[in-house]
């Protein structure tokens, strides 16, 4: 009696056949190449066991092999679950940092930075000739000591 999909699952499988049974060689096992009556024939010939009882211990060590399988695929479907929740939550949580940034960044400019570009507006229209002439002197202040250094090389 063959196993389901023995053939497929020989790749992963031969490995725990391995372990169980350390007497059989690497290349044996390649060259079983999931044959689940050969595999059979050959421990029975290497330990000395009736095939019956080899037969049951390969259906016992397949069904766990199975099971650990699906275990383990479901733990990565699980953590992949999880993983995704996790990186939902970070972006979420960067959302909210980021509009928090942004009111905190208007509550400041609101409360700092409009106030006193208002004052500087309000300054020029009533003195627009002292901040004109300002500027011309803080322009020739710069023009002067750039032609200075300029000269110094």
């Amino acid at each position: 009696m063959s196993l389901p999909r023995f053939e497929h699952e020989w790749d992963g499988f031969k490995g725990h056949v391995a372990v169980k049974w350390d007497q059989l060689k690497d290349e044996e096992l390649i060259n079983i190449k999931g044959n689940f009556s050969g595999l059979i024939d050959l421990i029975s010939e290497r330990y000395g066991e009736q095939k019956a009882v080899v037969e049951s211990k390969l259906h016992d060590l397949y069904a766990t092999y199975l099971e650990t399988k699906e275990r383990i695929a479901q733990g990565f479907d699980d953590l992949n679950t999880r993983s995704q929740d996790f990186a939902d939550s970070i972006k979420a949580k960067a959302s909210q940092f980021q509009r928090n940034a942004r009111e905190q960044m208007n509550r400041l400019r609101e409360e700092n930075i409009d106030p006193a570009l208002r004052k500087s507006e309000d300054y020029i229209k009533i003195h627009p000739f002292s901040t004109v002439l300002g500027a011309f002197g803080v322009g020739l202040l710069i023009g002067g000591l750039i032609g200075l250094l300029s000269n110094r090389d």
